[in-house]
């Protein structure tokens, strides 16, 4: 019996090793058969003043690294702060839980 480990799975591993004590570290996968396609959230204080920009640019430097970057048709990174996460988790009550980027640096 062979195992084979996804590329989101993979991609999973590799950010938790990095941000080990990240508050959420999760990863959707939205691939549907025209490459891999993915929605990675990472909340870690080490973000914390840090511009996004930069945070994109870490995760996505991490990946290159690891040589998972080229597998990727399209990635997502919602990399916030714990502050962050815990204003969007109050706004989202009552709206269905909708992620997004738009929360002030």
């Amino acid at each position: 019996m062979t195992t084979s480990t996804s590329l989101a799975d993979r991609v999973l591993e590799e950010v938790k090793k990095r941000y080990p004590d990240a508050i959420e570290c999760s990863i959707i996968d939205h691939s549907d058969g025209c490459g891999a396609k993915l929605e990675l959230t990472v909340v870690s204080d080490s973000f914390q003043g840090m511009p996004l920009l930069k945070r994109h640019r870490e995760v996505n430097n991490l990946l290159k690294e690891k040589g998972l970057w080229e597998e990727l048709h399209a990635l997502q990174v919602v990399a916030w702060t714990g502050e962050q996460w815990e204003k969007k988790k109050g706004n989202a009550v009552g709206t269905g839980g909708e992620t997004g980027e738009k929360m002030e640096e």
